[in-house]
C-alpha cells in the first residue's frame, strides 16, 4: 500500500483558520507539516550591536504544539558581496533544517499560503530539489518598501508553479503591479457549511441585523454607525448586533489609532440600537445566523469575504459595501451592494433590504453558494489542484 503524499504547507501568519480548515479537509489523502516563519530584520548599526554582545542569531527553530516555527535574522540595507552572502547563508541554513526534517528525503508538494519572507528560501529549496510549489494568495499585494529582499520576495509570484487567486479582485491586483505568472487560477475560499440545516423554517419579522469582524481594520465601521445613526434620526426601527468585536478592547485602525468599540457607540447615543455581543466559537457563530433578518457588512476591501459568504450560506441575504472579492457571489439574486464610504447609501440599502427580506428563498440563496465554495465542493478543487502539480513532475 502506498503512503499518502507529503505536503509542506506554510501560512504566512498563525492563528489562521482558513488554512487549517483547509488542510483539515484532505488530511486522509496528505499529509502534512506546516512551518511559520519569521524574518527579524536589522539595520547595520543594531546588527554591529548585536554581533558586538554575541546576540545575533541568524537562524533557530523550534517546535510548537501545532506546527514549526523558524526565525532568521536578515541585516536590512545591505548591498552587493554582504546581501549575497546573507542569501546564501540563509539557503544553507534552510536546506540543513528541511533535509533534517525530512530525515534526508523531501515532501512531494510546497503549498504556500500567502506571499511571505520565508517564501523566499523555501522556493530556493524547492528549486534545488525539483519539488513543485503552489501558492494561494488571500491579501492584497501592498508594496511598503523596495530593496534587495523585497525584490526576491516578489520574484516568488513568477516562480511557483501555479498560483491560486481567492478572487478576481485579487487576480487583478497582482496584474496590475505588473507580476507575471505560469500558471493562475481563481480558486474562491472555503465556506463552511457544516452546520446548515437541510431546511430553512420561515422566519418571523425581526428588526434584528448583524455585522461580523475579528479585527476592525478595513472594516470602515464608522461609515456603518453612522448609517445607523441616520435610520435612529428617522426614527426606523433597527437593532444591530456585533459579533467578534470585544467590548473591552482597543482596536488598532488607521494610523495607529486606538479606537474602542463600544465607547464609541456610547459618545454617539447609540447603546439602545447596538450592541456588542464579543467573539464566539465557529460553531456558536454560524448557528447565530438564524437569529437575524441579513447581515451588512460596511468593508472598504475583502479580498474574498468569507463571513459574507457564510451569511449567505446560512440563509441570510447581505446588505455589504462594494469591497472587491465579494463581486464572486453576490449579486441581485441574494443581497444588495452600495459603494464604499457612503453612509447615506448604506442607511438606504438597510432600509430597503427590510422591505424585502422575505422575498429572497433562503434555501437557494444557500444552495448556490454551498455549491461553489462548500466543504464538499472546495475538497474536489484542492484535491484536484494537488493532483495535477504532482503529476506535472
Amino acid at each position: 500500500m502506498n503512503s499518502k503524499p507529503n505536503i509542506l504547507l506554510l501560512p504566512a501568519w498563525y492563528p489562521a483558520s482558513f488554512f487549517v480548515d483547509q488542510m483539515k479537509l484532505v488530511t486522509d489523502k496528505f499529509n502534512f507539516k506546516v512551518l511559520l516563519g519569521q524574518r527579524h530584520t536589522f539595520g547595520k548599526k543594531s546588527a554591529i550591536r548585536h554581533f558586538l554582545k554575541r546576540s545575533f542569531n541568524y537562524f533557530t527553530n523550534s517546535d510548537k504544539e501545532l506546527f514549526l516555527q523558524v526565525d532568521f535574522s536578515y541585516i536590512n540595507f545591505s548591498k552587493g558581496n554582504l546581501a549575497n552572502w546573507q542569501i546564501s547563508y540563509l539557503n544553507n541554513c534552510f536546506d540543513k533544517y528541511l533535509t533534517e526534517l525530512y530525515a534526508g528525503g523531501k515532501p512531494d508538494l510546497i503549498h504556500i499560503q500567502s506571499l511571505s519572507d520565508t517564501a523566499v528560501f523555501i522556493c530556493n529549496w524547492a528549486e534545488k530539489h525539483n519539488i513543485p510549489v503552489i501558492l494561494t494568495e488571500h491579501i492584497i499585494f501592498v508594496r511598503h518598501n523596495f530593496d534587495f529582499f523585497q525584490q526576491l520576495k516578489e520574484s516568488v509570484y513568477s516562480r511557483v508553479n501555479k498560483v491560486l487567486c481567492v478572487s478576481n479582485y485579487v487576480y487583478r491586483n497582482l496584474l496590475v503591479n505588473g507580476f507575471r505568472m505560469k500558471k493562475v487560477e481563481i480558486i474562491g475560499n472555503l465556506v463552511n457549511d457544516n452546520f446548515v440545516t437541510e431546511k430553512f423554517e420561515k422566519k418571523e419579522k425581526t428588526n434584528k441585523i448583524l455585522f461580523v469582524a475579528a479585527h476592525l481594520a478595513d472594516k470602515d465601521i464608522d461609515v456603518l454607525l453612522d448609517a445607523i445613526e441616520l435610520l435612529k434620526s428617522k426614527h426606523f426601527e433597527v437593532y444591530l448586533d456585533i459579533i467578534g468585536i470585544d467590548p473591552d478592547k482597543n482596536y488598532q485602525i488607521e494610523n495607529n489609532y486606538q479606537y474602542n468599540l463600544q465607547e464609541i457607540i456610547e459618545s454617539r447615543n447609540l447603546l439602545d440600537v447596538i450592541h456588542l455581543k464579543g467573539r464566539k466559537n465557529r460553531q456558536e457563530l454560524l448557528e447565530s445566523y438564524q437569529n437575524y433578518s441579513f447581515l451588512v457588512s460596511s468593508s472598504l476591501s475583502e479580498t474574498f469575504g468569507v463571513g459574507v459568504a457564510e451569511a449567505i450560506a446560512y440563509g441570510l441575504p447581505v446588505v455589504c459595501t462594494d469591497s472587491g472579492g465579494i463581486r464572486e457571489f453576490v449579486d441581485i439574486s441574494n443581497g444588495i451592494i452600495v459603494p464604499i464610504r457612503n453612509s447615506q447609501k448604506l442607511a438606504v440599502a438597510i432600509e430597503e433590504m427590510f422591505e424585502k427580506r422575505l422575498m429572497y428563498n433562503p434555501t437557494e440563496i444557500s444552495e448556490r453558494i454551498v455549491k461553489k465554495y462548500g466543504v464538499h465542493a472546495f475538497r474536489k478543487k484542492l484535491l484536484r489542484v494537488y493532483d495535477e502539480c504532482l503529476n506535472d513532475l
